[in-house]
């Protein structure tokens, strides 16, 4: 496969302190070859049943994009399809999330907003990458020139620490699509646990020396396990544990064409 690519969440020291659960949650998929897609979803901390939100909307929005891309094989060609054609991979997608909380709130009889959650799907390709967002969390990869840079940024609220989440009244205006052409042999999602150490805020830009180590990984494994057994060991590292404190998602994926080592 060209793409290697690996998930994992991790519960941040605040949540194991108090007996919370990791509300964060991510899956990715390989449809075809050359193309990688990815969801995370970071469940609103006030939220009682935010952890079960973030799977829910996760699980809606890679479904229904694994169904697209399995109905047309242009988009499994070039997923990311030009701006026009990422509005249309992606349509469909905040209402499918919205449904599938919709459902577990009805389930155990309690309202919509305790599934609160935000949610970040992407789609990647040798040809672009297109990225949907609602809520804070961020996307970055590596053009061809050798520099990481934000494919879709975190939403901020007008206060601090405000975000915006997929049961939001304005959730439909908030939310966002990318389109970014050009391959990209490195990509890095995870939701907000991990900005304060990987995003600068002044220049709102990747901070290179975190990213690069891990590009260099992904650009040396070929083994989905392995990777997957390295971020799991990475956001679990005392030095890491020591710097965040809310529960962090992270997906990595690296392509090379195939046939190349």
């Amino acid at each position: 496969m060209a793409w290697t690519a690996a998930v994992d969440s991790s519960q941040g020291p605040r949540h194991r302190a108090l007996g919370a659960p990791c509300q964060d949650f991510g899956r990715l998929a390989k449809p075809s070859n050359d193309v990688l897609v990815g969801a995370l979803a970071d469940g609103a901390g006030g939220a009682a049943f935010s952890h079960l939100g973030a799977q829910a909307a996760v699980s809606a929005a890679l479904d229904l994009l694994e169904a697209r891309l399995a109905e047309d094989s242009g988009l499994r060609g070039d997923p990311a399809g030009g701006p026009g054609g990422a509005d249309a991979l992606f349509d469909g997608v905040l209402d499918a999330a919205r449904e599938a909380l919709a459902r577990q709130a009805e389930s155990v009889g309690q309202p919509v907003d305790a599934f609160a959650t935000t949610l970040l799907v992407f789609a990647a390709g040798p040809r672009g990458v297109a990225a949907f967002q609602v809520g804070d969390g961020w996307l970055v990869g590596r053009t061809a020139e050798g520099v990481y840079r934000l494919l879709s940024r975190p939403q901020r609220g007008e206060y601090a620490n405000e975000t915006v989440f997929v049961t939001s009244p304005d959730a439909e205006d908030a939310a966002t699509v990318t389109h970014s052409t050009g391959p990209a042999g490195f990509l890095c999602a995870s939701t907000d646990g991990l900005t304060a150490v990987s995003i600068e805020n002044r220049a709102e830009a990747p901070h290179a020396p975190f990213f690069q180590p891990l590009d260099r990984f992904m650009a040396e494994t070929a083994d989905d396990a392995e990777a997957h057994h390295a971020i799991r060991s990475f956001l679990r590292s005392e030095r890491l544990q020591a710097r965040v404190e809310d529960d962090v998602t992270l997906l990595l994926g690296g392509w090379r064409p195939l046939g190349r080592a």
